[in-house]
């Protein structure tokens, strides 16, 4: 009975360490695939709500606070490598205190945008359908989908658009949300780079 009794303790610390320990919801939903790659904005332009200009920028701002409403359009070319791949968003902030800062709310609603080249609109940002709502987890250093808030994230899993421009907007939530975060616009191995990108395995 005892060897039975210390048989099951064992498969069960067996499968708890095999179990995902994560709660980045973006690495959970690829279960065990390996990245394959990432796509980066080829643009940014941070849009500000009240004065409905785009300033072309390094880094998303996706910002509520007070008056000052921001929020951050992207154009994302995903290369013809991807193709016959699934895709999904990745948002990782990487660099509270060196550039990054995440505070409030700590969440963004990502959109489809009507735009169809970023580097020619110097206003208005033609918002369209929500794709999904995120929120940044400080353990993993990434923005996690928020399936409460939006239950069907049509980011988290989808067949890459090879060849195509992804053409997106991330927008502050709640009454006090501070999303700022270094771009990184060269992806290095397999590693996720700061800022959003698309990923695919």
């Amino acid at each position: 009975m005892k060897y039975a009794t210390a048989a099951l303790c064992l498969i069960s610390a067996t499968l708890s360490l095999a179990a995902p320990t994560t709660s980045n919801k973006v690495v959970s939903a690829r279960g065990e695939h390996a990245w394959a790659g990432f796509a980066v904005p080829s643009i940014i332009k941070n849009h500000d709500i009240t004065s409905n200009l785009n300033t072309q920028d390094v880094q998303t701002a996706t910002v509520r606070n007070g008056g000052v409403e921001t929020s951050t359009l992207y154009d994302i070319p995903i290369p013809e490598s991807a193709a016959g791949k699934t895709c999904a968003l990745v948002i990782r902030a990487g660099r509270i205190g060196n550039g990054d800062n995440v505070l409030g709310e700590q969440a963004m609603d990502i959109f489809k945008n009507g735009f169809t080249d970023l580097a020619a609109l110097p206003s208005g940002n033609l918002r369209d359908t929500q794709l999904a709502r995120v929120r940044f987890d400080a353990a993993s250093g990434f923005y996690g989908f928020d399936k409460v808030d939006f239950a069907n994230p049509a980011v988290e899993s989808f067949p890459c658009p090879a060849g195509k421009t992804l053409h997106w907007e991330s927008v502050a939530v709640g009454e006090f949300d501070i999303n700022v975060i270094q771009q990184d616009f060269h992806v290095v191995g397999t590693n996720a780079p700061n800022g959003l990108s698309v990923g695919w395995w």
